[in-house]
């Protein structure tokens, strides 16, 4: 009879949310390249996908449901032995005015752009502080700025930056590190709309000073590094990822 191997507890573990697509699965994707064990959450069947194509462990839920992040995190701690790394990634947008935003859009909003990520953050705290792991939140440029028809999504992602900001002074006596990124304009799903319109399109990259739209990757990239030993003494920042766009 055959016994399961058991997990290799020196692999470094980490939670993705919203790595179906888009952001969240360029993070997904570049951590496992860099040999980080990836638990990948996200609504869509698409996520298993993902799990599969790199070797980790795909959740379908919703991340608003804190029974699902918590068997998230049970999953990682009791299968894998550790957790090290949060990204969440996932986030949704609604294109309105703020006065016309509906309860029901407003309120879910809150619920998958920031209390997700608060609700996981608590819910990984003793985990991560178990092997002095870090969170990386994604933000966005908006976060600071009041860029017409997102004005609500601005909102909830400048609270990110601030919960951001106030987990990195509470969890830095146990050696957990918390940063955020601000991407700019990321061809992604979400984006692809907006960004198919070339006036709009010509007008942003008029102010991007590297004179293109970024991917996924682009930003994957930086968490990478914010999740390595090379940001080791990095914490309660938030890193803009905009080709220069809030400069300008």
């Amino acid at each position: 009879m055959t016994t399961a191997a058991a997990p290799d507890r020196t692999t470094r573990v980490a939670i993705v949310t919203g790595a179906a697509s888009g952001i969240g699965a360029a993070i997904a994707r570049r951590l496992s390249h860099h040999g980080v064990r990836v638990v990948a959450l996200d609504r869509s069947e698409a996520v298993r996908d993902i799990a599969q194509e790199i070797g980790g462990r795909g959740l379908v839920g919703d991340i608003t449901d804190a029974a699902f992040t918590a068997n998230a995190v049970e999953l990682a701690q009791n299968t894998e032995g550790r957790l090290d790394i949060l990204v969440n990634a996932a986030g949704i947008q609604h294109r309105t005015d703020a006065v016309d935003i509906d309860e029901d859009s407003w309120s879910r909003l809150l619920e998958v752009n920031l209390s997700a990520a608060y609700r996981l953050s608590r819910q990984s705290a003793k985990a991560l502080a178990a092997t002095h792991g870090c969170i990386v939140n994604i933000a966005s440029l908006s976060a600071d700025r009041a860029v017409p028809g997102i004005v609500p999504y601005g909102a909830t992602k400048a609270a990110l930056v601030q919960l951001s900001r106030g987990l990195a002074v509470e969890m830095g006596p146990d050696g957990v590190r918390v940063n955020a990124v601000a991407p700019g304009y990321i061809e992604t799903p979400m984006t692809r709309d907006v960004l198919s319109q070339d006036e709009f399109r010509s007008r942003v990259l008029s102010r991007i000073p590297l004179r293109r739209l970024a991917d996924g990757d682009d930003v994957a990239d930086v968490v990478v590094f914010l999740t390595s030993t090379a940001a080791r003494y990095v914490t309660g920042v938030v890193l803009p990822v905009d080709g220069g766009y809030s400069i300008t």
